[in-house]
């Protein structure tokens, strides 16, 4: 690989962008499949306060881990709570501590309450708590999806850029052709630059925080893909003057 183009990728927040994506992506896959593994088992919990085999009103005298808020917090232990990443991620350990979180206030303590609070109403409102927490993490998906196609393409694009410039660097062109190749790097620059602004205001609409103070904190910029174009442009300009010099 030509030198210059390494200085225009690997000198760039692409790569480190494109792994932090990639594995968020994993993570909220992750949690999509956790989420709807605990509405498969909150189904097969009774939402009505009996007993399924007596029809009775569940009473003191059941054993506690039989009962139907128990069975929801084992369902949400045993699914939500085994995430790999979730006590880093979330620092939640306790399935009411994140119920509470993720489902509401009022449904934690509904669960809490154990077989005395238990009720069709409780029952429907965790299947809507969870529906609704898979439906945030699909759009999030949905977004980091966009956002890594969005980072491979401008990667092949300033792969492609990199390699022309680093070609005139290594002087394969004559003066005039070189002129040209400048001139088309420049006006494909302003595409791609473009075309990010444009896509950014779009991501504006939709999520922006999700990456900016998320996904990228750890970058030194909020927008690698800008910076990235920022960086080749820099490269551009150091390669014209040479040029110009009569050193290229």
């Amino acid at each position: 690989m030509a030198q210059t183009t390494k200085q225009l990728i690997d000198h760039t927040s692409l790569p480190r962008a494109e792994q932090l994506t990639d594995k968020e992506e994993v993570k909220i896959q992750a949690e999509i499949e956790a989420f709807e593994g605990f509405l498969d088992r909150l189904e097969e919990i009774t939402p009505h306060p009996y007993r399924t085999d007596g029809g009775t009103l569940v009473g003191t005298d059941t054993p506690r881990s039989s009962t139907s808020p128990n069975l929801v917090l084992e369902a949400y232990c045993e699914t939500v709570l085994t995430i790999d990443h979730w006590e880093d991620e979330y620092g939640e350990t306790i399935a009411l501590e994140s119920i509470k979180n993720e489902f509401g206030p009022d449904v934690a303590i509904g669960l809490a309450g154990g077989s005395a609070t238990w009720s069709q109403p409780l029952w429907d409102q965790i299947k809507s708590a969870a529906e609704e927490a898979i439906g945030i993490r699909q759009r999030s998906y949905s977004l980091m999806a966009t956002e890594s196609q969005q980072l491979n393409e401008l990667r092949s694009s300033l792969t492609d850029v990199g390699d022309v410039l680093a070609a005139i660097e290594r002087g394969e062109f004559a003066f005039d052709e070189s002129n040209g190749r400048l001139t088309s790097t420049q006006q494909k620059l302003d595409e791609l630059t473009q075309d990010q602004q444009s896509y950014l205001r779009q991501r504006n609409r939709s999520n922006e925080e999700l990456f900016t103070t998320y996904v990228y904190a750890d970058l030194d910029t909020e927008y690698p893909g800008l910076a990235a174009l920022a960086t080749a442009r820099q490269l551009l300009e150091r390669i014209e003057l040479r040029h110009w010099a009569g050193m290229s």
